[in-house]
């Protein structure tokens, strides 16, 4: 196992027992409206019998950090929205507004702006509206450029039909566009540790500093709502990586077969660096794609004709 990348068994039961006790008392504000999800990449809220609601909150991690040292603003915002608007899709959520929180030490006007821009376009390009957010300045907390984010986004739950996952069925990955906002802290790490300037190292002919800030990839443009008929399952892969995500779309013991035969050229940045297998890479990161489906073989190759799109394993 990696000397930079190690799991703690203990902490993850720590964690699963404290989120479960969590759950009793949370669960006591619930009313009949409140839908449980399967799924659980975003909440889901019966409004009446023709409107039914999801709501997703993320944020961005410690890649706000490095957005901070790089002093690079204009993808950060797309994060935030990608962060959220991703695992609504995995409910059929169209998005119809969004919220931001943005707290930093001080307010610094081009910082600021350019955030909340990105955050602007990133919405616009799913056709949801930014309505409102929040800004606090923290000096006790956040020092120089330093900041964080979180966001908020409300969506109307779209016609879906009920699928049965089945041995035979085809997993799909649509193509990330790079490390996202996940496993940025195991990053940070390796960059420290061997004092690394991302200004001189280079991921093919791109910088490691502008490679890193490259945003999020928004889902919702590469599905819509014909796809969506034909799809039984959908995961955003973000943190705890490619396979747990995926499985948490799955009923319980389905087997699968799901490898990455290939990484992407970005992972000879981490295999590098680290000595991490490939399995514990895809407990960190995408592993290259950044969002999965599971169709039925039939329908496989109207999706594998688009640019984006691969067969990555099947159910089994």
């Amino acid at each position: 196992m990696s000397k930079l990348y190690k799991k703690s068994g203990v902490d993850v039961v720590k964690t699963d027992k404290l989120i479960l006790n969590a759950i009793k008392f949370i669960k006591t504000s619930h009313n009949k409206n409140v839908l449980g999800s399967k799924l659980g990449f975003s909440a889901e809220y019966k409004v009446n019998k023709d409107v039914t609601l999801c709501a997703a909150t993320d944020g961005v991690g410690t890649k706000s950090i490095l957005s901070a040292e790089l002093k690079s603003y204009k993808g950060i915002g797309q994060d935030l929205v990608a962060m959220c608007s991703n695992d609504i899709l995995c409910n059929n959520g169209k998005p119809l507004f969004f919220l931001d929180y943005y707290s930093c030490g001080s307010v610094k006007d081009s910082q600021y702006l350019q955030i909340l821009r990105s955050i602007t376009e990133a919405c616009k390009k799913i056709n949801c509206a930014l309505i409102g957010g929040e800004t606090a300045e923290m000096p006790s907390l956040y020092t120089g450029n330093h900041f964080d984010l979180a966001g908020f986004l409300v969506a109307l739950k779209g016609k879906t039909k009920k699928h049965i996952i089945k041995k035979g069925d085809l997993i799909l990955g649509i193509k990330s566009n790079g490390f996202h906002s996940n496993g940025y802290s195991l990053i940070r790490k390796i960059i420290k540790n061997n004092k690394i300037n991302p200004n001189k190292l280079y991921i093919g002919k791109e910088k490691l500093s502008a490679f890193l800030m490259r945003p999020t990839e928004l889902y919702h443009k590469h599905l819509n709502d014909k796809d969506i008929l034909k799809i039984k399952s959908m995961a955003h892969i973000t943190g705890g990586g490619l396979i747990a995500n995926f499985k948490r779309t799955l009923p319980s013991k389905t087997k699968f077969d799901l490898d990455i035969k290939k990484l992407p050229i970005e992972y000879n940045f981490i295999k590098k660096y680290t000595d991490m297998t490939n399995e514990e890479v895809s407990e960190v990161f995408n592993c290259g794609f950044g969002f999965t489906i599971v169709v039925e073989r039939k329908y496989a190759p109207q999706f594998i004709k688009r640019r984006n799109f691969k067969i990555i394993g099947s159910i089994i």
